[in-house]
Formats: structure tokens, C-alpha cells, sequence
């Protein structure tokens, strides 16, 4: 309030005292007929203070109201009422600046708090001394958080961050230590909805005013998709650099001042550059140094291709393209192979020219020939009729004998077991027992000998088929060893069984047991009295190996080839008391062979002969 607000309301407050109390004399006067000299107060509060009725006011112009008959009371209640108006006045203007000064306050902070929301960054405020930090708004929504009541603490705010970077909230906590009492830092805090936001947060310590303690502010901005956008940006320039590494071809990038911006690892395996060297911002003069191909290898990117040949002796054809920077890239292929292509057809050019002439020449010495082998593939065609009618016959004759012969023998051998057991009564004399064992035996030998040719004529027309199943060779070697047994005990042969628990096999039974019997009869056969013959098993690599040893006679290594065909025999001493057809170990070898396995004999004459042979573990084929 003015000095000229201040009158105006005294002169109202006088006229109110004169409108409402007339009995009140006053009179305007400039002081001329008061006493000169009084013992009286003189002052406006002396003389109310003394209780006078008569007082003079002076007004803001200079002109005097004496004021007479005016009562101590009365003065004091004006002045009271005076000074009632003039704080209440004060307090209105008072409170109407504070709502104004709260509602400019409100809009900056809706302005401040849009404003940073809109640029995606917050305020960080950490009284260090009451170990409060302070987050604006735009802090809680950048992380999709609610504001809370109170403020965090720092450990609160550590736990929000990413365990990889809670390093860098260190670094904040540790501001008011360092020389230069700020922090700049990266950070990831975690979301509401569970995803990680990137942070930047700069900032510094402040002194508070009289001692009030340090204060860590500072600003923190949401550089997520910054972050996003290098990343991409990174994952582009990785695929990138594998897609050039992973070319055959040399590659290498300059930018528009002859500056080494990309190679691949084939640019400096062909020119031997080591990975230093050929690192981004390296000259084109530096990267060339002692490559002894700085002045062929082309940098005009209008040239054609160009053939250039490294130290190394490796050849590359180099073509060179412009990049819309200024800068170009040159792509090396290697044509090494074909430059040595090229160099031997030049170096046997005359070579080639002979060979082309002694074609010429030989193309009669050809057609004659292949007239020839037109007559040879006739007569082939012939013979192959004839051998495959041969065949048939031959397997209709073994077809036609197998019944023709086999129904006689089995009435023979029926008939023979008859009268060798003399079902019918006594034959008569001893002598007729004996002829009736010879024919038994005789016959059986006769029905093994037909069986034997009908079954390797099976083998060689690929007629006989298997009937593969888990077999346990312990129960096949049993049945085989009791076939023979009989046989054993005449020649006084001992027959030991040391087959063991062998895992199964993939086999045919028949098949098995035929092998099995033509080994152990062949040892019986050509082992001494007195002899032994051992059988015996051992699994190993997938395979099953069966091993038949007698002690006998043994074979000549001379001998040893004939073994195993058709109709083959070793001539002995001993072998003729034995006679046979050399079917049985033909047989066993392709019986053995149809299960992929493999038939072996080794002997020593005088000492003994073992057979071996291989069948499929069930467990793995």
C-alpha cells in the first residue's frame, strides 16, 4: 500500500467519526491559535494517552483537524478498528498471492512434468544426509511404476536394476567420493510389465545452504530405443561381416580417401596380410606394404576385370565396382585352378595335337574292334542262352532225381532199418544183420550226398531262402553234437563243448545246424582215435565267431585253397579210408556267406585243422 492509499483511508476514517458522532466539535485549523506555550501534551497519542478531550489530527495535506469533546474510549476504539481494517486488508492481499503464486506453481509443474514425460526423462535427487532419493513422475511412468507415498531409498532403487549393471548405481552411490563429485553412467531398471528400460543418468553433487548436507541430482533419459537401434545396427553389421567371411572370394572395402573400411578373412589369407594390419582405418598404401601387388591390384572401379598373379603363385581375377559414397570394393576370385588349366593345355598343346592324330589313326584299328566286339557279344549272348538252359535243365534233372531217387531211398533205408531191427522175426544168419547195417548206412549216405547237390544247386540259382531268427548257438551245437555223438563214440573221439552263454544270433536254424553237423562230422571223420574235438565261441565287434578244432591229421598248406569248392578233396593216406563227395565244406562256406559272415580254415599237417565261422549278433544287425 502507497502513501496516497494510506491518507485516502484516514480521511475516511475521519469523516466516518464525524458522520457518526456530531456531537464530536471539530474545526479545520493551521495551528495559529493554539497556545503558543502549554504545559499540555502537545501529541496526538500524549493527549490520548492523558485522556484530554480535545485533539489535533493532521491531515495529509498539512491542514489540522482539532477534534474537541472526543473521549479517550471512542479514540481507542477507531484506532483499533483502524488497524483491524488495514490487516485484514493485508491478509485478503496475502492469501489471494498465494493461490496465484500455488496456481502459476501448479501449471509449471503440469508444463514441467509434461515436458519430461514428452522427452522421456526423469529428475534423480538423493539427500544424501537423510538417505532419500526423490524421482519425479516422469521417472515412475518411464518405468510403468506408481508413484509411491514416500521416498526410496538407494538400496530400493539398486534392486530395481539389472544384476548386470548394479555396478553403475554404485557409481551414483559414489558420486560425493570422487574428485570430481558427478557421475555419467548407462543402467538398465526393470519395468513393471517385466522388461528391462535403458537408462542414461547424469548428474552431479550440490552443497545445500548453511550446512544442510550434499545433495546428488541429476537427470535420467530413456535411451531404450537408442540401445534397440544399436543393437539391430550391430546384429545387421555381424550378419554382415559373416555373410562377407563366409564367401570363397577375397573382399575388400574402401571408402572415397583410399581408407580400409572392411576385408574378409579370404582377402588377407590370399594376400597373407596378418589381422592387425587389416583393421578398419589402415590406408590402401599401408595395407598393400610388402604384398608385392600394391600397383596391380586395381582401384578404378570403370576398369574391366583384371588378372593378377600373388607372390604365392595363387592367381585372382579382381573386379572393382564404385560404392555411392565415392568410396569402391574390389572382389578376388580365385582362378588358380583354371590358370593351371590353361598353362597345361598351352605346355602340351603339341601333346594334344599327336594324341588327336594317333586317334585319327587308331579310329579304324576302333571300328574293326568294335565290329569284333559285336561278334563277341553275339556269341556271348549264345553261349549265355545256352548256359541258362543248361541251367534249367539242370535244375530239372536235380528236381526229377531228387524224387526219383529219393522215393527208392527211402524205402531202402525203411526197409534196411526193418530187417536191422528185425521187426519181422529173425533174418536167418548173422551175416544178413551185417548186409542189412551196410545198406542202412549206404542209403543214408547215398540221401545226404542228394541233399548236399540239391541244396548247393538251391545256393548257386539263388533258390534257397532264410528264415532269420534270435537263435541261441548253445542249443544248435547241442542238437549237432548229439547227432554225432554216435559217430564219435565208434572212432573213440572225444567231443568237448565249450560254447559257453553266447549272446543270440541272427540266423536260420536249419541253416546253423547243417554248418554245425558238416564241420563236426569232417573233424570226427579225419581225427585219430584217441582224439579230441573241441567247439568254441567268442563275441566280438557285432559278430559271433564259432571255431571247430580237432586233433587229427591236419591238412597241407598246399592244399588249403582246394578247400570250400565244390567236389574238391585233399588226397591222403587217411583221407581214402573217408570218401566223400567235398560237398559238406562248399555248403557250409555258402550257407555262411548267406549270413554275411565268413567261413576260415587254418591247419597243420600232423597236428590238427580248425574251422571258423562268422554269424550276426541279433543285438546289432
Amino acid at each position: 500500500m502507497d502513501l496516497a492509499e494510506r491518507g485516502q483511508k484516514s480521511m475516511n476514517l475521519v469523516a466516518t467519526v464525524r458522520e457518526k458522532m456530531p456531537g464530536a466539535m471539530s474545526r479545520e485549523t493551521d495551528g495559529a491559535d493554539l497556545p503558543a506555550k502549554t504545559t499540555e501534551p502537545t501529541t496526538w497519542a500524549q493527549k490520548l494517552t492523558l485522556g484530554v478531550s480535545a485533539v489535533a489530527l493532521t491531515a495529509v495535506n498539512g491542514a489540522l483537524w482539532w477534534q474537541e469533546g472526543l473521549s479517550r474510549p471512542l479514540m481507542l476504539s477507531a484506532i483499533a478498528s483502524a488497524a483491524c481494517l488495514g490487516l485484514g486488508y493485508a491478509l485478503i492481499r496475502s492469501n489471494e498471492r498465494k493461490s496465484e503464486a500455488q496456481a502459476r506453481a501448479s501449471d509449471n509443474q503440469q508444463r514441467f512434468d509434461m515436458a519430461f514425460a514428452g522427452a522421456r526423462c526423469g529428475i534423480w535427487d538423493w539427500d544424501i544426509t537423510e538417505n532419500r532419493v526423490y524421482w519425479s513422475k516422469a521417472m515412475f511412468d518411464m518405468l510403468g511404476r506408481r508413484q509411491p507415498a514416500t521416498r526410496m531409498t538407494p538400496t530400493e532403487i539398486k534392486a530395481l536394476a539389472h544384476p548386470d549393471d548394479v555396478s553403475a548405481i554404485d557409481e551414483i552411490i559414489a558420486a560425493p567420493e570422487k574428485a570430481s563429485r558427478s557421475y555419467d553412467t548407462s543402467f538398465r531398471l526393470l519395468h513393471e510389465d517385466g522388461s528391462w528400460i535403458w537408462v542414461h543418468a547424469k548428474g552431479q553433487v550440490w552443497s545445500g545452504p548453511r550446512n544442510t548436507g550434499d545433495r546428488v541430482i541429476g537427470l535420467t533419459i530413456d535411451i531404450s530405443e537408442q540401445r534397440n537401434a544399436e543393437a539391430s545396427a550391430q546384429l545387421a553389421t555381424d550378419r554382415l561381416s559373416d555373410a562377407i567371411d563366409s564367401i570363397g572370394e577375397a573382399f575388400v572395402l574402401f571408402d572415397q580417401n583410399d581408407t580400409l573400411l572392411a576385408c574378409n578373412d579370404k582377402f588377407q589369407e590370399f594376400l597373407e596380410i596378418d589381422a592387425e594390419r587389416a583393421t578398419a582405418g589402415t590406408t590402401r598404401a599401408a595395407l598393400f606394404e610388402d604384398t608385392g601387388v600394391a600397383d596391380a591390384w586395381p582401384s578404378d572401379p570403370e576398369a574391366s576385370a583384371t588378372e593378377i598373379r600373388l607372390p604365392s603363385g595363387r592367381w585372382l581375377q579382381i573386379s572393382t565396382r564404385s560404392t555411392a559414397d565415392g568410396g569402391h570394393v574390389s572382389v578376388g576370385t580365385d582362378i588358380s585352378a583354371i590358370k593351371a588349366q590353361e598353362e597345361a593345355l598351352t605346355t602340351h598343346q603339341d601333346q594334344l595335337q599327336s594324341t588327336v592324330t594317333d586317334l585319327e589313326m587308331s579310329k579304324s584299328k576302333l571300328q574293326d574292334q568294335a565290329g569284333q566286339l559285336v561278334e563277341l557279344a553275339e556269341k556271348y549272348a549264345a553261349e549265355k542262352s545256352r548256359a541258362e538252359a543248361a541251367n534249367r535243365s539242370k535244375s530239372e534233372f536235380l528236381a526229377n532225381m531228387s524224387h526219383e531217387l529219393r522215393t527208392p531211398l527211402n524205402a531202402i533205408i525203411g526197409f534196411s532199418q526193418m530187417m536191422e531191427t528185425q521187426l519181422f522175426g529173425p533174418l536167418g544168419a548173422p551175416k544178413y544183420d551185417e548186409y542189412a547195417t551196410d545198406i542202412k548206412a549206404s542209403g543214408e549216405h547215398l540221401l545226404d550226398v542228394i541233399n548236399d547237390i540239391l541244396d548247393m544247386s538251391k545256393i548257386e540259382a539263388g533258390r534257397l531262402t532264410l528264415e532269420l531268427e534270435h537263435l541261441d548257438v548253445a542249443d544248435a551245437v547241442r542238437d549237432a553234437l548229439r547227432l554225432v555223438a554216435g559217430r564219435a563214440d565208434i572212432a573213440q573221439v572225444r567231443l568237448n563243448n565249450e560254447i559257453g552263454v553266447q549272446p543270440p544270433v541272427l540266423a536260420d536254424k536249419r541253416a546253423v545246424k547243417q554248418v554245425l553237423l558238416n564241420l563236426l562230422s569232417n573233424a570226427v571223420k579225419f581225427t585219430e582215435t584217441g582224439g579230441e574235438v573241441n567247439i568254441t565261441a567268442e563275441a566280438s565287434g557285432g559278430w559271433l565267431n564259432i571255431a571247430v578244432a580237432d586233433t587229427g591229421i591236419g591238412i597241407p598248406a598246399a592244399h588249403l585253397s582246394k578247400l570250400g569248392k565244390p567236389f574238391e578233396q585233399v588226397e591222403s593216406q587217411h583221407s581214402k579210408k573217408h570218401k566223400g563227395t567235398g560237398l559238406g565244406l562248399a555248403l557250409s562256406r555258402s550257407l555262411v556267406e548267406m549270413h554275411e559272415g565268413a567261413l576260415t580254415i587254418e591247419s597243420d599237417e600232423g597236428v590238427g585243422t580248425t574251422v571258423s565261422f562268422t554269424l550276426p549278433l541279433a543285438a546289432t544287425h
